[in-house]
């Protein structure tokens, strides 16, 4: 799918668009028994039709060696119950309704999530607005019938796949045709205003159809991350993401709050009915200021689901924010179920390159080891000198400590311990505060540990060292001089131009 394609990922404002139907008359909880399958628009110059994409036959005719498409719509099913059948029956009447009064028919391409193909009820995926055909009904004779000289009949029911199959043969068969004429919603694009005016009726569905965009974003942005750690997002990527740019080319995110409002509400309304200890935190949680005084820190927005915040000092809004972003990290796979809660499937686990073997390794929420981390950590294990040790009776890595912690390299020599923490360039401002007071509390652990199990523990001299490859910024330079932290400074390359000196 081109990123230039409009595309909606939500039912309730593709009716607006196309037909001035409001599926949320009665209210969201019944959209599902509202929402149709055909329509006519508001002045009843046309029908639209969704049509799946995967139930789209496509044959070569052999006169003439033209590929053409034909779907079957209007069809009955005695496999259907409750609101299956209503919607079946209203979309026989408007097809036969349609047909007779010759008024233009359109289908617009329906993408499936990922549901089993043999389930009657499916959810859409998104939409295509600049997918859509007219639908040319096929009355052939008999000796001219395309069901016949084409074998569409075999071709259709494979495609069709669900247990409903019988549908077809009441349906009326129809040829997808290039679109001409006044296509309904053709003026609309999703991703930049509303489907109706300017109203605040109006803006709020823009805003819940944004939402069913970003939360894929987000969530695929998460399971991205590695090292333990997310990256946040601006307000300035969401919005480059949804398309929302100033004639200069740079973003537009005013507003983009508003969408992560509608964003929290999605996932609240999807999970609602899940355990308490199930439910998710906080995602939207990840996109944060920019700059200014809130640089790193999400809106003013989180007040809604975290009372007080704004109360905070700023080093306690951080610490508030990280430890979100871990229980964000922690809840891993289960954040794809939250996107089929919501009805938007999930996406594919990303490949990641393994440079050991030259495969594919599958890893993410935070998991796994970028290739920086690993050759920083690797790098300072092998030479202990940096640390002015000599006689080192012990060098390893992800040394264990009795507080459940794990030291990137460990050394241990007659008369002193040095435990050590890496942050590659990957890390951020938030990571290498992070570091700073890691490296306090596993001087703490290791003082302890010397002490009650080593003889000479008293005696032995205990070492934490923070190691990065960039400048530590002003106020963590201070930081790490108040609480007495030792760093080191080595840049990418370092290890390669000492090797060659």
């Amino acid at each position: 799918m081109s990123t230039k394609e409009r595309v909606t990922r939500n039912t309730h404002e593709f009716w607006i668009a196309t037909c001035g139907i409001d599926t949320h008359a009665r209210g969201s909880g019944n959209a599902r028994n509202d929402t149709p399958w055909v329509a006519f628009t508001a002045d009843r110059s046309a029908l639209v039709c969704t049509v799946w994409e995967d139930q789209i036959a496509k044959v070569v005719d052999p006169i003439d060696n033209r590929a053409r498409s034909f779907v079957m719509l209007g069809g009955k099913s005695i496999k259907w119950k409750g609101g299956a059948v209503k919607r079946g029956r209203e979309a026989e009447a408007a097809i036969n309704e349609a047909l007779k009064s010759r008024v233009p028919v359109f289908g617009f391409r329906a993408v499936a999530s990922g549901d089993d193909p043999a389930n009657m009820t499916r959810h859409v995926k998104h939409i295509n607005l600049d997918h859509v055909y007219a639908l040319k009904p096929q009355f052939g004779r008999a000796a001219d019938d395309p069901r016949v000289r084409l074998n569409l009949e075999k071709e259709l029911r494979d495609r069709w796949r669900s247990p409903d199959v019988d549908a077809l043969d009441a349906a009326t068969l129809f040829e997808l045709v290039d679109a001409t004429g006044n296509v309904p919603g053709a003026d609309w694009n999703p991703l930049l205003a509303p489907a109706a005016g300017a109203d605040g009726a109006a803006e709020l569905r823009a805003n819940e159809q944004a939402a069913r965009i970003v939360l894929p974003y987000l969530v695929e942005h998460i399971r991205r991350q590695t090292d333990g750690i997310i990256e946040p997002l601006t307000y300035s990527d969401v919005a480059k993401m949804l398309g929302r740019m100033k004639a200069d080319g740079n973003a537009y995110a005013q507003g983009t709050g508003k969408v992560l409002g509608e964003v929290t509400r999605l996932v609240e309304a999807g999970t609602r009915d899940w355990p308490e200890d199930l439910r998710p935190p906080h995602i939207t949680s990840i996109v944060v200021a920019k700059s200014g005084a809130t640089a790193g820190l999400p809106s003013d927005g989180v007040k809604d689901y975290w009372p007080g915040f704004e109360a905070l000092t700023p080093a306690e809004k951080r610490a508030k924010v990280r430890d979100e972003f871990d229980r964000i990290l922690a809840y891993g796979d289960r954040w794809l179920q939250v996107l089929e809660s919501v009805g938007l499937g999930s996406a594919a686990t990303p490949a990641v390159p393994d440079s050991a073997n030259g495969t594919d390794k599958r890893y993410g929420w935070g998991g796994g080891e970028s290739e920086e981390h690993k050759q920083l950590r690797l790098d300072v294990l092998a030479r202990p000198e940096l640390f002015d040790l000599k006689n080192t009776l012990l060098a390893e890595t992800e040394y264990p400590l009795l507080s459940g912690d794990r030291l990137d390299a460990f050394f241990r020599t007659q008369a002193c311990w040095v435990g050590v923490e890496v942050k590659s360039i990957r890390s951020g401002d938030d990571d290498l505060e992070r570091g700073i007071y890691q490296c306090v509390k596993y001087l703490a652990v290791m003082r302890a540990q010397a002490f009650i199990h080593e003889p000479a523990g008293s005696e032995i001299q205990v070492k934490a060292v923070l190691v990065v490859q960039k400048q530590l910024p002003d106020h963590l330079e201070e930081l790490a001089i108040n609480l007495e932290v030792k760093w080191m400074v080595l840049p990418p390359g370092h290890f390669a131009q000492a090797m060659q000196a």
